[in-house]
């Protein structure tokens, strides 16, 4: 755990929660126009549960974060982004920004991109992702479904971002 707070991923338990997730996660609602009602449909929760998620009290997994993705007509990287997960603080504490891209080249050249060419703080998802090879095949999958490629998407980032923090961000 980066500090003495609830992680807002805990890569252990594979749960997202916790005050700073929730907070988080009720703004980026409120910014999307996406009603409570409209997330606990999307997630299949009873009303409460997500209002237990919202308050902080209650943790989901990554099934439940694909499905926020959709009713938030959000990339997962944004999701992640917007959710406190792949906080600013988490990059402050040692991920790197480009920790979804193979080392060599690849990276060299996605790091030159963001600092000269379109410096901004959030990772540029839409720009970026596509040029990791696994997620390019993901989006190229034509057995899964928009819900599952996102679900496996979410699964690769995190998994690949715990690798870098250590299991939790």
């Amino acid at each position: 755990m980066m500090n003495d707070q609830q992680p807002a991923w805990d890569g252990r338990t594979g749960t997202a929660g916790g005050p700073a997730f929730g907070a988080a996660l009720a703004a980026f609602a409120q910014e999307r126009e996406v009603s409570h009602g409209r997330l606990a449909e999307a997630t299949g929760m009873p009303l409460e549960t997500v209002a237990a998620v919202l308050a902080g009290s209650q943790r989901v997994g990554i099934s439940a974060l694909a499905r926020l993705a959709l009713a938030l007509r959000a990339k997962p990287i944004e999701l992640l982004q917007k959710t406190a997960i792949l906080s600013l603080q988490a990059y402050a504490f040692g991920l790197d920004p480009l920790f979804f891209l193979p080392e060599g080249p690849l990276r060299y050249d996605a790091r030159i991109y963001m600092r000269e060419i379109n410096p901004r703080h959030q990772v540029p998802e839409s720009d970026m992702t596509k040029r990791n090879p696994t997620l390019a095949a993901v989006r190229g999958d034509e057995l899964l479904d928009a819900l599952g490629k996102i679900e496996v998407e979410l699964a690769y980032l995190l998994r690949v971002a715990c690798q870098e923090t250590g299991g939790t961000l």
